[in-house]
């Protein structure tokens, strides 16, 4: 009887009294073919790995850009293969970091799980795809910066950006920030005047956004300003959903202005509650001003409340909410200007 074989590669060893004569092909061709076809990682496929691998043994598959395993050595043979991680193959496993390890990219000094140090601050660091997408989803840059986009192809529409000291800052297209049913939306006040018209005329826009009401939503606006005239001609104030050829929510008396004002001051609130949605959504409106345009600039005169009966007006479309102001007599002297206003959605 022969010497036992090898553990590992099983090689041929034949007796070691010498009563056994060297054979060529068993003793060392055969032998080499197993050495060689050990040396480094075995090159097979996915399906001819080894039957009985050795523990440590190494291979490589070509059919899998060149994924790489060890085997330790369990049964059977078919579940005993670890992947090890290459920057050829595409890593098929789940991969366990230690508690207290870290992952670093860069030369990182953090002592965060993950680390990674990038050349500029705006170096994209993480980003999210759906298969197809040629526009990332999430895209988070070194310096903290968030972008999301609907996906596809198209560019991000909501950002998230330091801006300074204790200072973050939301952008992008009509960009808002919805908390529980509240959306808060920033918009850009701007002075407006309406001169020299009869024409009813808004003064102060909010753009309740398509689909963003639900029932019980409240929006507002909150607008003031100063009036002058020559004569005594009237101003009425209108509250329309839709714009200035909307719906219309509230008609306030028309007031006639004290002859000659050049001091008038005004501050008005325009408030729509949502009652029902769809396309025959429903809205229940209520509006108020205080003015001193009747005896005295130290005199002022509230207007209102007032409401009415729920109004309908279709909630799947965009809908401007308007402040609109309508002179009785056309005069270049005749000017009612919204010096600023707020307008977002409370509820």
């Amino acid at each position: 009887m022969p010497d036992p074989s090898t553990t590992r590669l099983a090689l041929y060893k034949s007796k070691s009294d010498g009563s056994e004569l060297v054979n060529y092909t068993q003793d060392i061709g055969q032998n080499w073919d197993k050495v060689d076809a050990a040396a480094g990682f075995q090159v097979v496929t996915s399906t001819t790995r080894p039957s009985s691998p050795y523990s440590g043994k190494p291979i490589a598959e070509s059919d899998t850009s060149y994924r790489t395993y060890f085997s330790n050595g369990t049964a059977p043979a078919s579940a005993s293969w670890v992947e090890i991680p290459n920057s050829g193959g595409i890593f098929n496993n789940n991969l366990k970091i230690s508690t207290g390890k870290q992952i670093n990219f860069g030369a990182s000094g953090s002592t965060a799980y993950v680390a990674i140090v990038t050349a500029a601050a705006g170096d994209d660091v993480l980003s999210t795809r759906v298969t197809g997408d040629t526009v990332s989803r999430f895209l988070l840059e070194t310096d903290g910066g968030h972008a999301w986009s609907p996906g596809g192809a198209t560019a991000a529409d909501v950002l998230l950006n330091r801006t300074g000291a204790g200072r973050l800052a939301l952008t992008g297209t009509n960009a808002a920030l919805t908390i529980g049913s509240a959306t808060t939306r920033p918009i850009l006040s701007a002075a407006t005047t309406v001169a020299n018209t009869v024409t009813q005329t808004a003064i102060a826009t909010y753009t309740i956004p398509a689909a963003d009401a639900v029932a019980g939503a409240v929006y507002r606006i909150k607008a003031w300003g100063t009036l002058g005239v020559t004569g005594t001609p009237t101003i009425t104030f209108v509250c329309k959903l839709g714009g200035t050829g909307g719906a219309t929510m509230v008609t306030f008396p028309a007031v006639t202005v004290r002859s000659g004002a050049t001091d008038g001051f005004w501050e008005a609130e325009f408030y729509l509650a949502c009652a029902t949605t769809g396309a025959s959504g429903t809205w229940s409106p209520m509006a108020r001003y205080t003015h001193n345009f009747l005896t005295s600039v130290t005199t002022y005169t509230p207007v209102g409340p007032i409401t009415s009966a729920p109004v309908t007006r279709d909630t799947t479309i965009a809908n401007d909410m308007v402040l609109c102001a309508t002179w009785g007599t056309a005069s270049s002297s005749n000017t009612i200007t919204c010096r600023g206003f707020a307008g977002e959605r409370v509820a």
